[in-house]
């Protein structure tokens, strides 16, 4: 039996979707072979794109959720939840976040609240003082008592501003998942921790395991198996550590691979 983990947003996904061609594909696979999918994604976000595959029915997969965080067993039910952001953390973050122009979303299971960023509150002043519109009243929300994770977007010179949130928030895992986008989560919580954790459950030889992924949260996943693979548009730094490259999920890259094995 050979395993297939693959990351979702860049890598399986294209805007958002899958292609008839991956659906049919990975459908193909699961009658004899266990798929994993591993995401930033919680469960709910992830579930049409379990039940597109059918995951359910094959009942031999699992689901690698919120980077690591959380763990899904198809065949057992079994679900781990790790421990994730208090509201002194989240408080901390959005402080620092907001202070180096990102665009702030916090995660939590229930909703996503979307902070804007202080360059949004500038252009406000900048078109009340130039052109006398009115300024906007936001609502101010209330920091959640826990997140899952919080998200940054959006901010200008953002590699001069990603350097300087790493060191500022050292006590937590800064990932950059694409070119404009970062997700946090609190330390040592990586998709390979449960990648290990699934090879040990299974005795998964590591000859059998085949991964999948483009960016930072998958950076881990990609050194540590012996066959992975880094889409041709991945981070420069994915296409580093994985040891293949494959096409872009615009082209159905993961599918054609997948397709080689079975064929």
């Amino acid at each position: 039996m050979k395993t297939i983990i693959s990351d979702l947003d860049g890598t399986l996904l294209n805007d958002g979707e899958l292609s008839t061609e991956t659906i049919e594909t990975l459908k193909q696979f699961q009658e004899n072979n266990r798929l994993v999918l591993a995401t930033g994604r919680n469960l709910n976000s992830v579930k049409k794109i379990y039940q597109q595959l059918e995951m359910d029915k094959y009942q031999t997969g699992a689901l690698i959720l919120i980077n690591g965080l959380a763990f899904y067993d198809f065949k057992d039910q079994e679900f781990i939840y790790l421990n994730s952001f208090k509201e002194k953390d989240i408080t901390k973050i959005i402080k620092i976040a907001y202070r180096f122009f990102f665009r702030i979303t916090i995660v939590t299971k229930e909703k996503r609240l979307t902070i804007p960023n202080l360059y949004d509150k500038i252009y406000q002043i900048l078109r009340f003082l130039i052109k006398h519109k009115p300024i906007e009243k936001t609502k101010k929300e209330k920091i959640p008592a826990q997140a899952e994770k919080i998200e940054l977007g959006g901010t200008i010179f953002f590699d001069f501003f990603l350097r300087r949130l790493k060191r500022s928030l050292h006590n937590y895992e800064v990932v950059q998942v694409s070119r404009f986008w970062i997700e946090i989560l609190p330390k040592r919580t990586n998709k390979v921790n449960q990648v290990k954790y699934l090879i040990d459950k299974y005795q998964i030889a590591l000859d059998d395991l085949y991964v999948f992924g483009d960016g930072e949260n998958d950076f881990e996943m990609l050194k540590y198996a012996n066959n992975s693979y880094a889409p041709e548009d991945a981070l420069p730094e994915a296409k580093q550590v994985a040891k293949f490259s494959c096409l872009s999920a615009r082209k159905n890259g993961v599918a054609k691979v997948v397709y080689q094995l079975i064929k």
